[in-house]
């Protein structure tokens, strides 16, 4: 796959509200495609560069065992828009059908459109923060709810113990199941750094703390000043927000979750009060 500088497919940009924002989307390639959509619609200029590339699970067995027994699971949990197209539809193919009988969960808004893309129905999100925490506050989730229950948790390489971990306290047998795996790009960025040293770039999102870890050392360290750790970085959660402080970043604007949380930010900063 070609990790360099992409524009969107649908980068026809019209007038509107969000004109002069030239954006830099950092999210994998399918879901960055549908929020380049939604801010050319808007008048933003959607620059699309995936700083973190999603590939199939180096070993795809338990994933296969698992879709195999989704019978006999009370839950399955998906932790975020990959493992949803990864467990489902990997690469495009047809999605699969769950059972009718099977909970499905997910962190957030953006998991579940790509839930519901897909074909899946009723999918139960937090109702206090689109995370983790958020999905273990669920009543379903409780421990009177789970515990001699059988979940399954679709996530990528590395992911966080946490949920895994509370469950089991909780009393279920929990499997969790590498869907993907994902890692930073292995091209030259060279496109890349040619919009950023013409100044074509003038906002970035960040929907994971991965898009921040991987797209630093993709800029020489002597040019981070300049090139990026200016420009202001929209942070869909308050984990990536401290990552990109820390990262170097002076400007970061923690926003509500997914596309409609980036784009009311963006409406917000365009158009104060």
């Amino acid at each position: 796959m070609n990790t360099d500088f992409h524009l969107g497919p649908a980068t026809q940009t019209s007038a509107g509200p969000l004109t002069g924002v030239s954006l830099l989307i950092t999210r994998p390639v399918m879901p960055a495609s549908r929020t380049a959509q939604r801010l050319a619609a808007l008048g933003a200029v959607p620059l699309i560069f995936p700083t973190t590339i999603i590939e199939p699970p180096a070993d795809v067995k338990p994933l296969q065992t698992a879709l195999a027994q989704l019978d006999g699971y009370y839950a399955a949990i998906f932790v975020s828009p990959s493992a949803a197209e990864m467990t489902l539809a990997p690469l495009g193919s047809t999605p699969r059908t769950l059972p009718a009988t099977l909970r499905v969960f997910a962190p957030g808004p953006g998991t579940a459109e790509e839930l519901t893309l897909r074909g899946v129905t009723d999918v139960e999100i937090p109702e206090t923060s689109f995370d983790s925490e958020g999905l273990l506050a669920l009543p379903a989730l409780q421990a009177d709810a789970v515990k001699g229950k059988h979940i399954v948790i679709f996530r990528g390489n590395d992911g966080r113990e946490l949920l895994r971990e509370a469950l089991v306290k909780r009393g279920a047998t929990v499997d969790a199941i590498t869907a993907y795996h994902r890692r930073a790009p292995n091209t030259p960025p060279t496109g890349l750094l040619e919009l950023l040293r013409a100044g074509t770039v003038n906002a970035i999102s960040a929907m994971s703390s991965d898009a921040i870890t991987h797209l630093v050392p993709l800029i020489p360290a002597i040019e981070r000043d300049t090139l990026i750790f200016t420009l202001p970085v929209y942070a869909s959660h308050e984990r990536i927000a401290a990552t990109a402080r820390a990262a170097g970043f002076r400007n970061v604007i923690e926003t509500e979750a997914g596309d409609a949380g980036l784009i009311t930010a963006l409406l917000e900063r365009a158009n104060p009060a």
